[in-house]
């Protein structure tokens, strides 16, 4: 298919904005919260947990910091990366559960003063990645996503990736999974490419974020954001540019994001069928008026429009309400639309 100037032209000059926003910054300096930057312990990922050597309870405890601390010291000293899940069971005996070695990758963290990252003990990702990209894993395999059909999973090691390849012009940041694979096998980064398409498949977690930050760094090419038009769908937007609040690892944030849609701005515009719309609750209420009260998006008059477009209007829609204009409309229209007429939110 092909694809206009005027489609390239605008994707051009967010590039060219990206780079300029990016030019001595690290993303990170602002945050949001989210509901994945919480210890496995349900701590809410920033309250300390005292381990006494005195105290019997905390025998186990502390052994599972000693051995993890082990672990992160072998493969930090050796310049090797492995899972927590393989470091787990490795010594299932001795953790009892995941959440066991989790908690105490987290107290570590805390303890050492370094990011997550710094432990050399990764997250297993639930994000899909696909389109434009190839690079060598940790380990020295060569992966090409563009051979996986449906997309592959975020790699578990995203600080251990090297040779990173891409053509892409842009990367499209996907809220939900259904919508990931409506967009691959539609092949949209092919038609209204080269691009990069990611899912955290909702609110992603630290090693889609990772993936995301990665790439944009080195590549220097938009990201764009397609999530529902509702509170849900704005925070996951706002995750990924602005970051999370609670213990938030540097590399992560993604500054120049530009939100491309579903935005409460386009619900007019569209005019989806009354069925398709949905009313905002209490809950959807009180989630945009925390969001509003941001000191990031406080400083975003674009995001602030959003939510008062949002909360005036009362209603919410998902990006699956499209279909009701036809069953193509995201990938046929809306897309290319909104790419072509710079339809996004910075």
């Amino acid at each position: 298919m092909a694809v206009s100037e005027d489609f390239w032209w605008e994707i051009e000059k967010l590039r060219v904005m990206t780079l300029h926003d990016s030019e001595g910054r690290d993303g990170g300096d602002v945050a949001m919260t989210d509901k994945d930057d919480v210890s496995s312990d349900g701590s809410g990922g920033g309250g300390e947990s005292l381990v006494s050597l005195g105290a019997q309870r905390s025998t186990r405890r502390f052994a599972h910091l000693l051995y993890t601390l082990a672990q992160a010291y072998r493969h930090v000293a050796s310049g090797t990366y492995a899972t927590r899940r393989d470091v787990y069971y490795q010594c299932v005996w001795l953790y009892g559960t995941q959440a066991g070695l989790d908690r105490s990758a987290e107290d570590l963290v805390r303890m050492l003063g370094v990011p997550r990252s710094g432990l050399h003990l990764t997250i297993t990702g639930k994000g899909l990645v696909a389109g434009a990209l190839t690079y060598t894993t940790c380990d020295g395999t060569i992966v090409n996503v563009s051979q996986a059909q449906n997309g592959m999973l975020v790699p578990e090691s995203v600080e251990g990736m090297t040779g990173v390849v891409s053509d892409a012009r842009y990367i499209l940041v996907v809220e939900k999974d259904a919508t990931f694979q409506r967009l691959v096998e539609a092949q949209v980064h092919r038609s209204y490419g080269p691009s990069i398409i990611i899912t955290g498949k909702g609110y992603p977690d630290v090693s889609t974020r990772q993936l995301v930050h990665r790439l944009w760094s080195v590549l220097r090419v938009p990201v764009l954001a397609l999530t529902d038009a509702d509170p849900y769908g704005l925070h996951i937007a706002a995750l990924y540019k602005f970051g999370a609040l609670l213990r938030e690892d540097a590399g992560l944030a993604v500054s120049s994001l530009a939100w491309l849609g579903v935005l409460p701005t386009d619900l007019r515009a569209l005019q989806l069928p009354a069925y398709a719309l949905l009313p905002l609750t209490p809950t959807d209420h009180g989630k945009l008026a925390s969001l509003a009260a941001h000191p990031a998006l406080s400083r975003s008059p674009g995001w602030l429009r959003q939510i008062q477009e949002q909360q005036n209007s009362g209603f919410k829609a998902e990006i699956q309400s499209l279909t009701h204009i036809r069953p193509d409309y995201l990938t046929s229209v809306y897309l290319p639309t909104k790419l072509r007429q710079a339809g996004w939110v910075l």
